[in-house]
């Protein structure tokens, strides 16, 4: 492999090249000029070592040789296409006389060819040509999937206060008969529910219009016993109906929180109705509020449902996991416990399921103490 010199381009930064050629000459003199452009360079020998080296560095780009012995560069193409890492662009190097080559090369995952001699103006350029398109490429994926969890989000959290107001209105189509206070109960949740979604709506489009895509947090200090009072009045005719009650037991003294006050209510809200959904009919639902760890608040969420198997404790926070006692519930996503786990680790704190001695769940959290 020779190369005809010149000017060397702009280097592009902190990109990682892979050069396999089982010429030790040739990995030195194209690795010696994509040096001098400012890529870090990694040599590998064989397509062995190619892979090895793969699984333990994940490299920007691959300038592969196509013909080697033991394994050609087509055998590391298949593999590569095979496995996490077939985003990664190849390059493959020949010679003028292995031209017929490189239609197998394309139909196997390649995207450029390079023919030796090399002009280094021109490898530069392609390798950095290719490079600034896989850049592209990734953070228009990672838009995407910001995108994709945010619209997640948006659906789960309107979701609860769009339920709160179907069930009171549905109450109200059914016993029309209600005395006073139950019946202005029902009327405040349906109104403070049509507040909160708007609220959170609202919020959505101020985000959207400043060109955040994330949930934007407001840490301020709050004293969690009112909010979960509010929580809990609100639920009580949907656990009522279901035959199940709902008692909080707060220890006295216990210190304000740092937290998102909008993050902390929706994640509560989840682990409660899940609570009078899945922790068993005709049965009871504790709630302890108390201090945790050191400069630490806990929430917990106690049923007498059936519990969580060992085998499901290992996705139980994943999105799209539906565990056994969620399966046939019509308005059942699966992401509920997976946003609730990201929005307490990102407020400092940590969520967690344990199992409840004598049977059911426990569905714990804690956050860092205001101040």
């Amino acid at each position: 492999m020779s190369l005809e010199t010149g000017d060397s381009l702009a280097p592009t930064a902190g990109a990682t090249i892979l050069v396999v050629d089982d010429q030790p000459n040739n990995i030195q003199m194209v690795g010696s000029q994509l040096a001098l452009a400012g890529f870090d360079v990694m040599p590998a020998l064989s397509g062995a070592q190619a892979l090895a080296r793969i699984r333990a560095r994940a490299p920007d780009l691959i300038l592969l040789d196509l013909l080697m012995p033991e394994m050609d560069g087509f055998a590391v193409l298949a593999q590569l296409r095979a496995g996490p890492l077939a985003n990664v662009p190849v390059i493959v190097l020949t010679s003028l006389q292995e031209r017929e080559l490189l239609v197998r090369a394309f139909a196997a995952g390649a995207v450029d060819y390079l023919t030796k001699p090399f002009v280094v103006e021109e490898l530069l350029a392609r390798v950095r040509t290719h490079i600034e398109l896989k850049r592209a490429r990734d953070h228009l994926a990672r838009i995407a999937r910001e995108q994709n969890e945010l619209t997640q989000i948006v659906a789960h959290d309107l979701k609860s206060p769009l339920s709160n107001i179907q069930f009171s209105a549905q109450m109200l189509q059914q016993k029309r008969d209600l005395p006073a206070d139950r019946l202005d109960g029902l009327l405040r949740t349906i109104a403070d529910s049509a507040t909160e979604a708007l609220q959170f709506v609202q919020g959505y489009l101020g985000r959207w219009a400043d060109g955040e895509l994330r949930r934007r947090h407001t840490i301020e200090p709050i004293v969690l016993q009112p909010l979960i009072e509010d929580l809990l009045g609100r639920m009580a005719d949907a656990a009522a109906a279901r035959g199940i009650e709902i008692v909080l037991t707060a220890a006295t003294e216990v210190p304000g929180v740092a937290a998102d006050r909008i993050g902390i209510r929706n994640v509560l809200q989840n682990l409660l109705s899940n609570a009078v959904r899945y922790g068993g009919g005709d049965s009871r639902v504790d709630v302890e509020l108390a201090r945790g760890t050191i400069g630490h608040v806990r929430v917990s969420v106690l049923d007498r449902g059936p519990g969580i198997s060992t085998a499901d404790q290992a996705r139980l926070f994943r999105r799209y996991a539906r565990l056994p006692a969620a399966r046939g519930v019509r308005d059942s996503t699966g992401l509920g416990l997976a946003i609730a786990k990201q929005e307490v680790t990102q407020m400092g704190g940590q969520l967690w399921y344990e199992d409840r001695q004598g049977g059911g769940a426990v569905f714990a959290l804690e956050l860092p103490t205001a101040g």
